[in-house]
């Protein structure tokens, strides 16, 4: 089991009346209006062991990919990305391991301003 079986089952509750909205998420809350610095503090925490997971949604957006997520520790870091509700690749977990911090804060800042990962055709693919 991902770390996205868990994170599916807590995404927020309904679709705040489908109004386009970025949220950040990490084990110590979540953020309906995050910054790009929250993000990178968010990342910080991470990078330093203070929370387990760092998930950035992009919802009601209509973008293909709706969730960017970071787990690791010891300075290497998986990124996760799972398609939108919409998406035909819905289902499946696009996912790239042995991050080190600098491709984990390109991965999030890439997402966070463009609504798309990266190099996503080079990550590895297993259906949840």
């Amino acid at each position: 089991m991902g770390i996205f079986d868990m994170f599916r089952s807590s995404q927020p509750a309904g679709d705040k009346d489908r109004d386009p909205y970025t949220s950040l998420t990490m084990d110590q809350g979540g953020n309906d209006a995050p910054t790009i610095d929250d993000v990178y503090k968010a990342l910080e925490l991470l990078e330093e062991g203070q929370t387990g997971f760092v998930s950035l949604a992009q919802l009601n957006q209509e973008l293909d990919i709706g969730v960017v997520q970071a787990t690791g520790e010891m300075g290497m870091f998986t990124v996760e990305a799972l398609p939108s509700e919409d998406s035909p690749d819905k289902g499946k977990v696009y996912y790239k391991e042995h991050l080190d911090e600098y491709s984990l804060q390109h991965y999030f800042h890439t997402y966070f301003e463009t609504g798309k990962v990266k190099g996503l055709e080079s990550f590895e693919v297993r259906k949840l």
